[in-house]
């Protein structure tokens, strides 16, 4: 019995050792540092395709992809593949109105197909719907975290955790290993802007070059996948996600107009402070990311502040350098949910798991419908300002410049019964074929019956339908 205890004990020695020396090997990479800070270097807009190119300024499109699970990740989809069959005839060029987009900003679920997007453009609508849309990512990752008993001693670390399992498996089988370095070779609109939400100053934090400024760290080197599980780890189910800070290593140099903002308006002062808080890599030395959904679950938030930041909507745009604005489009594709007051009739206490969805639904869904009221505010006031203000020399805006908000909401969807079915389609990374399908259509419904997109169209040159190269009713939802 002594003996047994003796190797029982050396065993269970061993063990601790093991989980010890597991937990200081594995300690992801992080972020690489930046060597020289350069003005306009790296993945940022303003570095991309110039004008002239296929993708003209006179036509702005900047699309908002929200979070919620596969569902978002299929409506977002739905929602390029319905701007893939919308042919125009722009600036003397036949076009699709896909090849005018020049925006994505992305968070959690969108992130999968903003992404996927910016890296293979029309490719997506060969093989996406088996890559990721029809794939079963839940079980994966599941598979991942309890059948590898190497993940084990590597989920025991205190540096990592189950959002590392998701980058990785996003890596491989998704993202096929690129970076934003890959990204930026491509020079090529849209721009992609992924979110996350940092933890400390509950703020959303944007994986581009101008963000990673404050931080001294090249963005180049990180993997699209890494920021993408940032984006989507939602608490409980993924964990957070870190990078390091290197603050004050490269010679940046704080623009002026953040001192300025500081004294501003209230947008514009709070985003000013939560990026100058950026500057402290002493008291921040680490910072630790979250879903995107908990600061702007909507993808807008960063269009309101970045008016709020600049000192106004034109000098934003300006700041870009984009000029002659004909037509500027903001799309938002909003995969929201909404409680059936029918789940809840029941005297009975509710479950935990309706009480912890409550948790995170409600602040949401709350800070969503402000987010939309002050978008659509912003964007009546901007297009007051075009039609009463004189354009001055230096405006982006052309003579007869006009904006239009699409909200592609499944709230807007007409149909009571339809909406409601759309609507209680899981916040989960797996959905059914036929739960794919509705989404999809319901996408085409949103875009096509939306009376702001009616009026684009009818304020551009469309060519005749006889004549048109794109057939929308032929193209499959999967191949």
């Amino acid at each position: 019995m002594e003996g047994l205890m003796r190797r029982t004990g050396t065993w269970c020695l061993v063990l601790l050792l093991t989980f010890q020396l597991g937990c200081e090997y594995v300690r992801p990479t992080l972020n690489a540092p930046l060597r020289q800070w350069v003005p306009n270097g790296g993945y940022r807009f303003i570095g991309l395709a110039p004008p002239e190119a296929e993708n003209s300024d006179s036509m702005l499109i900047v699309a908002a992809f929200s979070g919620g699970g596969t569902r978002a990740s299929t409506l977002a989809f739905g929602v390029l593949r319905e701007l893939a069959h919308q042919e125009i005839i722009w600036e003397g060029k036949r076009k699709r109105l896909l090849d005018e987009l020049d925006v994505i900003h992305a968070l959690s679920g969108g992130t999968f197909t903003g992404a996927y997007y910016v890296l293979n453009r029309d490719q997506i609508f060969h093989d996406f719907e088996y890559r990721f849309l029809r794939k079963d990512w839940e079980t994966e990752l599941k598979e991942r975290v309890f059948k590898s008993p190497s993940n084990w001693f590597r989920l025991w670390s205190p540096y990592f955790g189950r959002a590392h399992l998701m980058s990785e498996l996003l890596d491989e089988a998704l993202f096929d290993h690129k970076t934003y370095a890959d990204l930026a070779a491509l020079h090529q609109r849209p721009l992609l802007i992924i979110h996350a939400s940092d933890m400390a100053t509950l703020s959303r934090f944007e994986f581009t070059q101008f963000q990673f400024d404050f931080l001294c760290s090249d963005l180049g080197e990180l993997p699209i996948a890494y920021a993408s599980a940032a984006s989507a780890a939602l608490p409980l189910i993924l964990s957070p996600i870190s990078l390091k800070n290197y603050a004050n290593q490269c010679s940046y140099e704080i623009p002026a107009y953040l001192e300025k903002a500081k004294r501003g308006g209230r947008i514009g002062a709070q985003r000013a402070n939560e990026l100058l808080s950026y500057t402290d890599s002493q008291k921040r030395p680490y910072i630790h990311l979250l879903d995107g959904g908990l600061s702007d679950n909507l993808a807008l938030r960063g269009l309101i502040e970045g008016s709020g930041l600049s000192g106004g909507f034109e000098k934003l745009l300006i700041a870009a350098g984009v000029k002659n604005i004909k037509k500027f489009v903001v799309i938002s594709v909003n995969a929201e949910t909404s409680p059936d007051v029918v789940d809840f009739r029941s005297d009975h206490i509710p479950v935990i798991s309706k009480a912890m969805g409550s948790l995170v639904d409600i602040p949401i869904n709350r800070y969503s419908f402000d987010t939309t009221t002050l978008i659509k505010m912003g964007i009546d006031k901007w297009r007051d300002e075009l039609r009463l203000k004189p354009r001055t020399p230096d405006s982006p805006f052309a003579s007869d410049g006009d904006i239009y908000f699409i909200d592609a909401s499944l709230n807007e969807v007409e149909d009571p019964d339809e909406r409601i079915d759309l609507m209680k389609i899981p916040t989960t990374l797996y959905l059914t074929d036929p739960q794919i399908d509705k989404l999809v259509l319901g996408a085409t419904k949103l875009i096509r019956n939306n009376k702001e997109f009616q009026r684009l169209m009818q304020d551009i040159e469309a060519p005749p339908l006889e004549e048109s190269n794109i057939q929308a009713d032929k193209m499959p939802l999967a191949n």
